[in-house]
């Protein structure tokens, strides 16, 4: 596979405007529903590195790129995409050397203006280069109100979502919030906050669990979804916002145990 002609296109869709880009995605993607799976998923997938670049500025729809899947930004970068008519349309799982023979054949055979390949080439690139390098071992310390030290390790942080492992005063202490959190220290201290909330919890947590247990005995059918469902539904509004793995601690703290 000629490699090189993708990397020739993706050097000169580097300097591609980020909004023009998403733009001209969301059009190829709407000009692939009912044409071509493989190529619609070329175009998503080159799409979400461009997602990210947005959601590190400080643009119009840059906070929503930080939360949202791209589908969801569609409509709101371009009205030519209507929810109800290109919704229903999906993409699907392809490996990276899939992806760049896709991208390779669209190089030839020009479907597509050369920005727009210009701009899909460099954001399957960047696919496949942070695929190589998305575990971080980045160190974060932070000051706490009360004068306590904070310190953690970043592990990942992008539009999916921000992970880290708190290691002090808290050790191994799990961090997590599905968006791009663009300072971590924001989020080492809301793992802090949210420690020490969670612990003030026992007795309502207590108190919903017999609920929970009750409402998992009458599933009528049981399952990793309906369970989850039933968690959702009796303690989703008393933990709405915690970026702590609840779960775990429920169980290492009063040993309760949730599926």
């Amino acid at each position: 596979m000629n490699k090189k002609v993708i990397e020739d296109y993706a050097k000169r869709g580097a300097r591609c405007d980020v909004m023009k880009a998403l733009t001209l995605l969301t059009q190829a993607y709407i000009s692939q529903c009912g044409i071509s799976l493989g190529v619609r998923t070329l175009i998503y997938c080159a799409a979400e590195p461009w997602q990210e670049r947005l959601a590190w500025l400080d643009l119009p729809l840059s906070a929503m790129a930080r939360k949202e899947p791209f589908v969801h930004m569609m409509p709101h970068i371009t009205n030519e995409y209507a929810p109800e008519e290109y919704d229903d349309y999906d993409i699907t799982a392809i490996e990276n050397d899939e992806l760049l023979r896709i991208c390779l054949q669209e190089t030839k055979i020009k479907e597509f203006d050369e920005t727009t390949l210009e701009v899909i080439c460099w954001g399957i690139l960047k696919v496949i280069e942070d695929e190589d390098k998305q575990w971080l071992s980045e160190e974060i310390e932070t000051k706490a109100p009360d004068g306590t030290i904070l310190n953690g390790i970043l592990e990942r942080q992008n539009c999916s979502g921000t992970w880290m492992t708190m290691s002090s005063p808290y050790k191994d202490l799990s961090i997590l919030k599905h968006e791009l959190i663009r300072n971590p220290q924001e989020l080492l201290l809301a793992g802090y906050n949210d420690y020490h909330r969670l612990r003030q919890m026992e007795s309502k947590v207590r108190e919903l669990y017999s609920v929970y247990l009750e409402r998992i005995s009458k599933l009528e059918k049981d399952s990793a979804w309906a369970r989850h469902c039933v968690y959702r539904d009796v303690y989703g509004k008393l933990f709405e916002g915690m970026v702590l793995l609840e779960k775990s601690l429920m169980k290492e703290w009063w040993g309760l145990e949730i599926e």
